[in-house]
C-alpha cells in the first residue's frame, strides 16, 4: 500500500507539473501580453509550491496515523462487525432468531492444548467457555451441518456485545481468501480494508496492536481432498497461526473445521497449538423437539415426526435430522404457506415415508425441496417470483463451476480459482478462457478505436480546435489526469476482489471525500479556465467562471456521492457497478470538461460548445473504457456466453439474482464473495440431476 500511495503521489505530481507547464506554453504561444514575467518559471514555481504543499499534507497524515486512537478505531470496527454479523446470524437461521442449543465436548489435541478447557458446554454458554481459555484459542469441529458456523457467529456476537474497551474485535473471515504464502497480519489488514472499508493505516495499526481476533470459518474448504496432509493449504494456514504471536504467547484465534479434515491434519502432526478443540455433538431428540416447538406455528402438525424421533433415536429420520442445518431445512420446506390462503404447501408427515430409509435419503429429499420452497417464499425484485426451475438451473451452473474448480485446482493468471467463492467479477472463466478472451480483446480494441475516431472527428470538424497547442493541451491534460485512475484500476485488478472504492453512509468520510474531490476538480477547472483566457481573451469572465464551477461541482459529486444500494458491508454484486462508474463516468466527465474548455477558447457558439462537450464525454468514455473498466467487459462477455443454449445458463441480471439468493437464504456473504449457504447444498446441486416434476 505504501507503493500504491507513492505511485499516486508521483503520478499526481507529474500531472500538476505537466498541466501548469502546458498552460504556460499555451499562453506564450497565443501571444498574450506578458510584460517582464517569465511565465515558464512562474509555472514551474507554482507547480513546485503545489507539490510541496501536497507533500506536507501527506506528512501530516502520516504523523496523524502514528497517533491513531486505537480505542476509537476498535469501537467503530466493532459496531460495523456487530451489524453485519447480526444479519448473518438471522440469515443462517432461516430468517429467524431461534437456534438449536447444540452441545459440544472438549477433544484434547495430541499436545499443546489451551489451559482452562474443561469437559464441554453449549451454544448458549460458548462465550463463557471461551473466556476461560488461556490463551483464548479455540477450534470448533463437527460433522457437516453440525452448526460450526452458527456456533462461531454466536461466540462472535456474545464477545462483541460484552466487549471491554481494551479487548480485541472478533472478525470472521474465510480461510479460502488467504494467499498461498500466509502472512496473517497482512491477510487480516487486507480483509479489514476490503470488507469494512477501514483506511489501510488504521487496519495495520489495529492488527499490529492485536486489536483484531480472527475467526476463521471453514478450514476444510481450502483443499479438495477430504484428508489433507502436511503440504496442504490447510496445514500451511495452521502453521502460520501457530507462529502468530501476541507478546510471548500465541495470539487469540477461533477456527472452524470439519472433524474428518482436522483429524487428518492431526495425523500429519499439524494442529492449532495452545488451542482448545471442541467437537459439536449430534442433535438429540429432546433438543430437536425443543427447537421445533420454538420454530413452527402449529406443533401438532409435527407430532408424528416428534414421536418417531423419540421412538427411534438412532433411526433414519433421527440421524437424518441430527444437525441444525437439516432441522432448519425441514422447517423451511414444511412451513411454507400459500400467500393468499395460508394453506401449508407440504405435510411434515411425508418425512415418515418408509422409502426414506437412510439419513442420506432424508437429506436428499429436503435438499430437493429447498430451492422450490425458497423461490415460493421470497419474492424477487419488483414483487415478481422467480421460476423455481430456473433458479435451480442457474444455481446448478454455479455449483458445477465451483466443483470443477475444486476438483481440477485450475488457475488463471497465476490465481487459483476458488471452489467455494462466487465473485461476479471473476466468474468469466465459467464461459471458457480462449474464445471469450479473443472476443473481448477484439471488443476492447474496437471500443477504443471508436472513441479515438469520434474524438478526432470532433476536432477535425472545428478548424480553430486544430491549432497545435490547444490539441496538445487537451491530450496532455486528459492523458495525465487519467494515469492515476488507471494506476488505481490496475492495482485493484491485480488483487483478489476487483473492487473499486465505495463510499458508505459515514458522514465524516463523505465530507472528506467530497472536499478532496472538489479540490481536485477545482484544480482542473482552474487550469482549463487559464487555457480559455489564454486562447480567447475576449471571453466574458463571469460565464466562464460559472461554467467551470458547475463542472467542478459535478465532477466532485461524481467522486463523492455514495453508490446506490451500497450496504454497510459491500455485497459482492456491487463491485461491477462500482467498476463501471469509475471506469466510464470519470474519463467521460474529464474529457467533456477538456472539450468544453477547447470550444470556449475557440469562441464557438453555444450549440457547438454543447455538441463538442457531449461528444467529448462520449469519446472519452469509449476511449478509456477498455483500460479503466475491463472487468465490465469480462462480465458482459460472461453473460453473452451463458445463455440457455450454452449448457451453462445464467440470468441476464446475474448481480440482482445473486443478491436475491442472499436475501432468500440460498447464499451467504463471506467477506467479498458469495458462498452457498451450506456446502451440502453446493455439493447436492453440483452432483445431482434435477428431480422430475
Amino acid at each position: 500500500m505504501v507503493g500504491a500511495r507513492g505511485r499516486s503521489f508521483g503520478f499526481g505530481s507529474a500531472a500538476l507539473v505537466a498541466c501548469c507547464g502546458t498552460v504556460a506554453m499555451l499562453v506564450r504561444a497565443a501571444g498574450s501580453p506578458t510584460g517582464d514575467i517569465d511565465l515558464l518559471g512562474a509555472a514551474i514555481g507554482t507547480s513546485s509550491f503545489v507539490v510541496s504543499a501536497w507533500g506536507a499534507w501527506l506528512t501530516l497524515r502520516a504523523a496523524r496515523w502514528q497517533e491513531t486512537d486505537l480505542a476509537d478505531a476498535s469501537a467503530r470496527l466493532a459496531a460495523r462487525v456487530l451489524a453485519v454479523e447480526r444479519e448473518a446470524r438471522r440469515q443462517l437461521l432461516g430468517d429467524h432468531d431461534r437456534a438449536v442449543d447444540v452441545r459440544f465436548v472438549f477433544r484434547p489435541s495430541p499436545a499443546h492444548s489451551a489451559a482452562g478447557a474443561d469437559g464441554g458446554g453449549s451454544l448458549a454458554a460458548v462465550a463463557d467457555y471461551f473466556r476461560r481459555l488461556r490463551p483464548r484459542r479455540m477450534v470448533v469441529t463437527g460433522a457437516p451441518g453440525a452448526g460450526k458456523t452458527v456456533l462461531a457467529v454466536q461466540l462472535l456476537l456474545c464477545l462483541l456485545e460484552r466487549r471491554g474497551a481494551d479487548e480485541p474485535v472478533p472478525v470472521r473471515l474465510s480461510p479460502a481468501s488467504s494467499e498461498p504464502h500466509v502472512d496473517v497480519e497482512a491477510w487480516l489488514a487486507r480483509h479489514l480494508v476490503r470488507v469494512y472499508q477501514l483506511p489501510r493505516q488504521t487496519a495495520d495499526a489495529l492488527v499490529a496492536a492485536r486489536r483484531v481476533l480472527p475467526v476463521l470459518d471453514g478450514l476444510d474448504e481450502l483443499d479438495t481432498a477430504p484428508c489433507p496432509g502436511y503440504g496442504s493449504r490447510a496445514a500451511r494456514v495452521l502453521r502460520a497461526l501457530n507462529a502468530y504471536q501476541q507478546g510471548v504467547l500465541k495470539a487469540e484465534v477461533v477456527l472452524t473445521c470439519r472433524s474428518e479434515t482436522y483429524d487428518a491434519l492431526e495425523e500429519s502432526r499439524v494442529w492449532a497449538h495452545d488451542a482448545a478443540r471442541v467437537e459439536i455433538l449430534p442433535v438429540a431428540a429432546p433438543e430437536a423437539r425443543a427447537f421445533l416447538d420454538s420454530r413452527v406455528d402449529d406443533p401438532s402438525r409435527w407430532s408424528g415426526v416428534l414421536d418417531r424421533l423419540e421412538r427411534e433415536p438412532t433411526g433414519p429420520l433421527a440421524t437424518g435430522l441430527a444437525t441444525p442445518w437439516r432441522l432448519t431445512l425441514a422447517v423451511t420446506v414444511h412451513e411454507q404457506r400459500d400467500p393468499a390462503t395460508g394453506r401449508y404447501a407440504r405435510d411434515p408427515g411425508q418425512l415418515l415415508d418408509r422409502r426414506l430409509d437412510s439419513a442420506e435419503a432424508v437429506g436428499t429429499r429436503l435438499l430437493d425441496l429447498f430451492v422450490p420452497a425458497t423461490a415460493q417464499l421470497f419474492p424477487g425484485p419488483g414483487g415478481a417470483r422467480f421460476d423455481a426451475r430456473l433458479v435451480r438451473e442457474w444455481l446448478t451452473t454455479l455449483a458445477r463451476y465451483l466443483e470443477d474448480n475444486a476438483a481440477t485446482g485450475r488457475t488463471v493468471a497465476g490465481h487459483r480459482l476458488s471452489g467455494t467463492d462466487i465473485v461476479p467479477s471473476r466468474l468469466w472463466p465459467l464461459a471458457g478462457t480462449r474464445r471469450p478472451l479473443a472476443a473481448l480483446v477484439a471488443t476492447a480494441v474496437a471500443v477504443s478505436l471508436a472513441g479515438t475516431a469520434l474524438l478526432l472527428g470532433l476536432l477535425a470538424t472545428q478548424g480553430p480546435l486544430l491549432a497545435p497547442w490547444p490539441v496538445l493541451a487537451a491530450l496532455v491534460i486528459l492523458g495525465m489526469l487519467t494515469v492515476p485512475v488507471w494506476s488505481l484500476a490496475w492495482s485493484d485488478l491485480a488483487g483478489d476482489d476487483h473492487q473499486y472504492p465505495q463510499v458508505h453512509a459515514r458522514p465524516r468520510a463523505l465530507v472528506q471525500r467530497l472536499t478532496a474531490a472538489l479540490v481536485t476538480s477545482g484544480l482542473l477547472s482552474g487550469l482549463l479556465a487559464a487555457l480559455v483566457a489564454g486562447q480567447n481573451p475576449a471571453a466574458a469572465p463571469a460565464p466562464v467562471a460559472v461554467t467551470f464551477t458547475g463542472c467542478a461541482a459535478a465532477l466532485g459529486l461524481l467522486f463523492a456521492v455514495p453508490l446506490p444500494g451500497a450496504p454497510e458491508s459491500s455485497h459482492p454484486a456491487s463491485s461491477i457497478r462500482s467498476h463501471l462508474v469509475w471506469g466510464l463516468a470519470v474519463p467521460a466527465a474529464v474529457s467533456a470538461e477538456v472539450l468544453l474548455a477547447a470550444a470556449m477558447s475557440a469562441g464557438k457558439d453555444p450549440g457547438t460548445v454543447l455538441a463538442l462537450t457531449a461528444g467529448g464525454g462520449l469519446a472519452g468514455g469509449l476511449l478509456f473504457a477498455p483500460t479503466l473498466a475491463p472487468t465490465g467487459l469480462w462480465y458482459a462477455g460472461l453473460l453473452l456466453r451463458t445463455r440457455r443454449r450454452s449448457g451453462r445458463p445464467l440470468p441476464w441480471r446475474l448481480g440482482r439474482f445473486l443478491a436475491w439468493c442472499y436475501r432468500a437464504g440460498l447464499l451467504r456473504v463471506a467477506g467479498t464473495a458469495y458462498q452457498f449457504r451450506h456446502r451440502e447444498l453446493q455439493d447436492h446441486l453440483a452432483r445431482r440431476t434435477p428431480p422430475r416434476p
